[in-house]
């Protein structure tokens, strides 16, 4: 298992990821990726979360009865809003946590800012996916069923952000990170659903 976080393809490493994130954040950074890698995690996470909302204008509740351009309006927004504003609200993102984290006694750089989020968000990339399917899935049950399951993508990204950062910034227990992250993940939350209103 040590060798297959620190080795094979990206994809075989975001599923050993969930053997021990706190490993795989440090194999991660013992690879020291490059900026231009650190982007291509960020962009990959993205074309997860972009495939979600394609699927959810596709088949959603909305689907019968949108209109083909109103569709193709809304993927082409949602294109826009994920892989570039998205992006740019990582990199923010990650600002902002490192500086939380040096305030609080973190060790980690900047570089290891972006790297611990942007591996977070890909290694939880999938399991967003499959949760906003099987929201899709579960779409016709009543009460809160789907919304909680839908939720369970941003508690594996919260989850993943909060063991990476802890490894990233050499924080014993990944516990109280995940409070901070906690605050951080409902800000960008925040944030994307105000964009989608904009746009």
């Amino acid at each position: 298992m040590d060798q297959a976080l620190s080795t094979g393809g990206v994809l075989w490493r975001m599923l050993g990821a969930w053997a021990d994130l706190r490993r795989s954040m440090r194999a991660e950074l013992n690879r020291a990726p490059t900026e231009g890698r650190l982007l291509f995690y960020i962009m990959l996470a993205g074309l997860f979360t972009f495939v979600g909302e394609a699927m959810e204008l596709a088949y959603g509740p909305l689907a019968l009865t949108m209109p083909d351009d109103q569709f193709r309006g809304r993927l082409a927004a949602a294109f826009i809003a994920i892989f570039f504003f998205l992006t740019l609200l990582s990199y923010a993102v990650a600002a902002t946590g490192g500086a939380l984290a040096r305030t609080m006694g973190g060790t980690g750089s900047w570089r290891d800012s972006r790297a611990a989020l942007f591996w977070a968000a890909l290694v939880a990339a999938p399991a967003v996916l499959g949760a906003k399917l099987l929201a899709l899935v579960l779409a016709g049950l009543p009460g809160p069923i789907v919304g909680s399951v839908e939720m369970l993508g941003g508690v594996a990204y919260a989850w993943t952000t909060a063991h990476c950062f802890a490894e990233a910034h050499g924080f014993v227990s990944a516990w109280k990170v995940l409070a901070v992250v906690a605050g951080l993940v409902a800000a960008l939350i925040g944030a994307v659903f105000t964009l989608g209103a904009i746009i």
